[in-house]
């Protein structure tokens, strides 16, 4: 009799903590679902299209900020290459000084973005002295991050994907950098459904990193 109580006990209580883990899981997607809706609405007025952004821009900036991602062997992968086809069309508006490619070069002898983000520039017709580079833009938290502390960046056209726009811009101006962000062309390749779940959590993560501003 004692063990049949001894394991009903121990059965509730361990429904107990399934429900506690439950609830807390439920208030955590909550909080991260606030996060992103808060990031992308404040930047949602300023995010364009490249059409939208020929067509109505005036201003002018220091620099257009280009982020790096995936490069293959070959180099850079087709999701960066349009990002790269973008910051160099938006370049040639003449709307910046020049193009700041970020990215991971930390190790460039075993993988090298910003290596291969210069090189394809150049091939678009970007001359190699308007091309400044920050191998060391590890992040989107940490290339802006160093836009600032390391090249001064006070004013910006971010390019980046259209899923990842809200973001970069969000932490940009965190940082105090004026910006606007122009979504990369997508000249046919798919977007995974990790990259969206991907996301949604970094978001979460860079609103609350941009108040602590741990680095910085």
């Amino acid at each position: 009799m004692t063990r049949i109580k001894s394991d009903k006990k121990g059965k509730k209580i361990f429904l107990k903590i399934v429900l506690v883990l439950f609830l807390l899981g439920v208030i955590g997607l909550f909080c991260l679902a606030l996060m992103n809706n808060y990031v992308i609405n404040s930047t949602d007025d300023s995010v364009y299209t490249l059409e939208a952004f020929e067509a109505s821009t005036t201003k002018h900036y220091e620099a257009v900020i280009v982020l790096g991602c995936a490069v293959w062997s070959d180099g850079p992968s087709p999701m960066l290459a349009d990002r790269l086809r973008t910051a160099a069309t938006v370049f040639k508006t003449g709307c910046a000084d020049y193009i700041l490619v970020t990215g991971d070069s930390e190790h460039p002898e075993k993988y090298d973005e910003i290596g291969a983000m210069k090189d394809f520039l150049i091939s678009e017709g970007i001359s190699e002295e308007d091309i400044v580079c920050d191998p060391l833009g590890l992040s989107t938290y940490e290339s802006m991050l160093r836009a600032v502390k390391e090249f001064n960046i006070k004013s910006a056209v971010v390019v980046t994907t259209g899923f990842h726009c809200a973001r970069s811009v969000y932490d940009a101006r965190k940082f105090g950098i004026e910006s606007v962000g122009v979504e990369a062309i997508n000249s046919g390749y798919v977007i995974k459904q990790y990259n969206y779940y991907r996301e949604f959590i970094a978001r979460g993560k860079d609103y609350v990193f941009t108040i602590f501003k741990p680095g910085y």
